[in-house]
């Protein structure tokens, strides 16, 4: 009965350790290590250079790309919020200036003329800023590397800091793996602890 009992407890043990192993190993150890003669070195570590060349180049394809950058700058550059915003401030320099030519000079300058002067100069600014946003294209186009960026961050980033968030975010699936492998193993164990039995071993 002995053997109902032993069995399966030394397979679950080995099963969770085995786990608890696998799942640390996703990190550690950082740094390449000999352990009898086999070279061991965590997975992220070990494959951190083509984890982010990977990343990178996912993000650059399916997410946020150079193009999409520069259609957001021309989106802002054309759009309705650019154009009041620079009419409330053309409005507001145009009142400062009539207030200080005084009573005189505002007899012989009409609205009309005022409303086609503010229409003037609005026109010319908006023109010169959509000029300038192929300008800012171009500078994007050239200085902003999109591949470059992310994947000089994921190489930057602190092992530590990523361990500690994967296991704040994962911590209940993780330890699910851990506890799965000591049901397996008891599994194994007893299975095993039967066919002794059934074979007269």
């Amino acid at each position: 009965m002995t053997i109902y009992i032993v069995l399966p407890l030394i397979g679950a043990l080995i099963g969770w350790c085995t786990n608890w192993l696998a799942v640390k190993m996703i990190f550690r150890p950082r740094v390449e290590r000999s352990f009898l003669g086999i070279r061991v070195q965590g997975l992220l570590p070990k494959r951190r250079g083509a984890l982010a060349e990977n990343v990178a180049g996912t993000v650059e394809r399916n997410f946020i790309s150079v193009e999409d950058i520069q259609q957001v700058v021309t989106g802002m550059v054309k759009g309705e919020k650019v154009r009041a915003l620079l009419h409330e401030r053309i409005d507001a320099l145009i009142a400062e200036q009539m207030q200080r030519f005084g009573t005189m000079v505002k007899m012989f300058i009409s609205d009309d003329l005022i409303a086609q002067l503010k229409t003037k100069i609005e026109d010319e600014v908006l023109t010169f800023v959509e000029g300038m946003s192929g300008e800012i294209q171009n500078g994007i186009a050239e200085h902003l590397d999109i591949h470059e960026l992310v994947k000089s961050r994921i190489e930057s980033f602190d092992m530590q800091r990523l361990e500690d968030i994967v296991f704040k975010i994962a911590a209940k699936e993780l330890r699910h793996i851990e506890v799965l492998g000591g049901v397996l193993g008891f599994v194994v164990g007893l299975v095993e602890a039967i066919a002794i039995k059934v074979l007269g071993l």
